[in-house]
């Protein structure tokens, strides 16, 4: 009896009394528990810290410059794209004119971005290589502090007198991956060029001797009005030589939809969006091009030749100088 008293009293002033010394190696894991538990929770704070540097990061803004050269009738347009941090005020060129200027910072992801100018007032100054479809690519990499990026078009005026108003549109895109379309999301940037004032440039004799409708040498006139625009004889070859058509898809690449729908009834839309999904995607706009000229050469021989291409599809003025000048004289001599 005496010692069943004992245990229980014993087990009682253990119960109430839990004021034995902690062991050292028990207090030294609790330590260490806390100080993990600080770590990951400062971690934690500083990368969503950084998640939100780098979103920051990522906003752009665009600013659009124009810089004309009155003595040639040539001028050049620059787009700058910058992320919101850095300033885009020391462009202090006396000769340039902003002409476009984005409002609200935009978003880029990384990826492939085009930048697209869309201007019935300029041509693109073939004599240094300016792609005549005025389309820039560039490559956006998922580093933020190194994508700052600038383009520059190349451009002849169409006329001596340019302004006030609306000369232009540049648009900014990116392309979709999952279909190599560019036009499946909204752009992320589309800017109106502005010119607030008109810009007169005084011809002279060299710059009339442009826009005169003289007849070349093979009797051709290239002219910028469609109405005065001559093909000779010696120049309308048909396309039925595949070197040809093969030349021919360089300076066409990016029109072949806009031929292809000229060239209605000889194709449909259904014919365009099979070509899309048969060559596009592998080979690109080329392959497009040189497929829809071949297949209208065998649809209608007599209408495919290049006399119907240049004076009846709308086609830019310094697209027709290029394939008259650099292919047809190279296949008619």
């Amino acid at each position: 009896m005496t010692t069943i008293t004992h245990q229980q009293m014993k087990r009682y002033y253990i119960d109430q009394n839990l004021t034995f010394p902690i062991p050292k190696n028990f207090k030294r894991l609790r330590d260490c528990s806390s100080k993990h538990d600080w770590t990951v929770e400062s971690r934690k704070k500083l990368k969503k810290q950084e998640e939100e540097h780098h979103h920051h990061q990522q906003q752009y803004h665009c600013q659009v410059y124009l810089n004309l050269f009155p003595s040639t009738l040539k001028c050049s347009i620059d787009v700058i794209v910058k992320s919101i941090d850095k300033s885009i005020d020391d462009y202090n060129d006396n000769n340039s004119i902003l002409i476009g200027k984005s409002r609200i910072a935009k978003m880029i992801k990384p990826g492939v971005i085009r930048v697209r100018l869309v201007s019935s007032l300029f041509d693109a100054d073939t004599d240094v290589h300016e792609d005549v479809s005025l389309i820039k690519l560039e490559t956006i990499q998922n580093q933020p502090y190194i994508n700052h990026f600038d383009k520059q078009f190349a451009l002849i005026l169409k006329n001596n007198r340019i302004g006030p108003g609306v000369i232009g549109k540049l648009f900014i895109e990116s392309l979709d991956p999952s279909n190599g379309s560019y036009t499946n999301n909204p752009p992320i940037f589309e800017l109106n060029l502005n010119l607030t004032s008109e810009h007169e440039i005084l011809l002279t004799s060299s710059h009339q001797k442009i826009h005169d409708n003289v007849p070349l040498q093979c009797g051709c006139i290239l002219s910028p009005d469609p109405s005065c625009l001559i093909i000779s004889d010696k120049c309308n070859l048909t396309l039925e030589n595949e070197k040809l058509i093969h030349r021919l898809s360089d300076p066409l690449r990016c029109l072949w939809k806009s031929i292809g729908r000229e060239l209605s009834p000889c194709f449909s839309e259904i014919d365009l969006n099979e070509l899309n999904q048969r060559y596009f995607l592998i080979e690109g706009n080329y392959e497009c091009t040189y497929q829809l000229l071949r297949l209208w050469h065998e649809r209608d021989p007599h209408q495919a030749n290049i006399r119907f291409l240049l004076t009846r599809l709308k086609l830019p003025c310094q697209i027709i100088k290029t394939i008259h000048n650099d292919i047809v004289r190279t296949f008619s001599t």
